[in-house]
């Protein structure tokens, strides 16, 4: 039973896009957390000292614990 010729190109070009397609997929969920973190803005309370963020924008936010209007923390 002679076997084709093409199935030896086929067959390794399958498994490598299914690899490449794979590894992209791992890559955007790895980085999907950092995405979605990257719109967030880190404040911190002065008078309760809670560290907290927000999605939004905006120059001031409301402490969640004790409803303080804070400003947003520097980044480093």
């Amino acid at each position: 039973m002679p076997v084709d010729p093409l199935i030896f190109f086929v067959i390794p070009l399958a498994v490598v896009l299914i690899g490449l397609l794979a590894t992209a997929w791992v890559y955007d969920i790895k980085t999907f957390r950092r995405r979605k973190s990257k719109d967030e803005t880190v404040y911190r309370c002065l008078d309760c000292k809670r560290i907290f963020t927000d999605i939004h924008r905006t120059p001031l936010a409301r402490c969640p614990k004790c409803g303080k209007q804070n400003e947003p923390v520097p980044p480093r």
